[in-house]
């Protein structure tokens, strides 16, 4: 039996509404890691042009998962990439990581140790926490300047974004943070088209 006209136009609603949402796997270009969970990493610098990384992984939220848990797993899915870590401000316990530098194509883009200090490798965040001296609850979907690498200061969760933009600071990445609620939006489309051909 062929769908009759209102059926067909509500489906092509439905398929129109789906491919305009924010599409998160869109935005991620370079798949890294294994498990259930998702964030992103944005590495932006002339050298680099701009990197999106889909992080998959495992959440947990007593391991205190931050960004040098993400850094990692970048450079262990993307051997085009090497970078310099510094934790001269933390212990092997509670360790205080800075990035300072990334080599790509065999070009290093290293932070200027002398004033104005730029360009460096600013951080930003979306989702997750962050803060000094504990971190708290960061709004998904834009960007905030980041306040440092290592748990307590940033910690990661599912669909959070971070962000290095070797810059003067003063400006976000020119990637939007998309908030992931893509796939929920569209698990709740489903059932609507379900019961809209109930109906029918």
């Amino acid at each position: 039996m062929k769908p009759n006209q209102s059926r067909r136009g509500f489906l092509a609603v439905v398929i129109a509404g789906a491919c305009l949402l924010p599409s998160v796997s869109n935005a991620a270009t370079i798949v890294v890691g294994t498990g259930p969970d998702t964030s992103y990493y944005v590495l932006q610098s002339p050298n680099l042009g701009v990197r999106t990384y889909e992080v998959r992984y495992t959440y947990n939220a007593s391991l205190m998962q931050d960004e040098f848990f993400l850094i990692s797993q970048v450079l262990a899915g993307d051997a085009s990439l090497t970078a310099v870590l510094d934790n001269s401000f933390g212990t092997v316990n509670n360790p205080n990581y800075l990035l300072n530098s990334i080599t790509y194509n065999s070009v290093t883009e290293l932070g200027v140790a002398t004033p104005p200090y730029t360009p460096y490798w600013a951080q930003w965040v979306s989702g997750g926490q962050a803060g000094y001296p504990t971190a708290s609850p960061i709004t998904s979907g834009s960007w905030t300047f980041g306040s440092g690498m290592s748990a307590p200061y940033r910690l990661i969760a599912p669909g959070s974004w971070d962000a290095r933009y070797f810059s003067d600071g003063s400006s976000p990445p020119s990637v939007a943070p998309i908030p992931e609620t893509s796939s929920a939006l569209l698990t709740l489309l489903g059932p609507l088209v379900i019961f809209r051909r109930r109906r029918n």
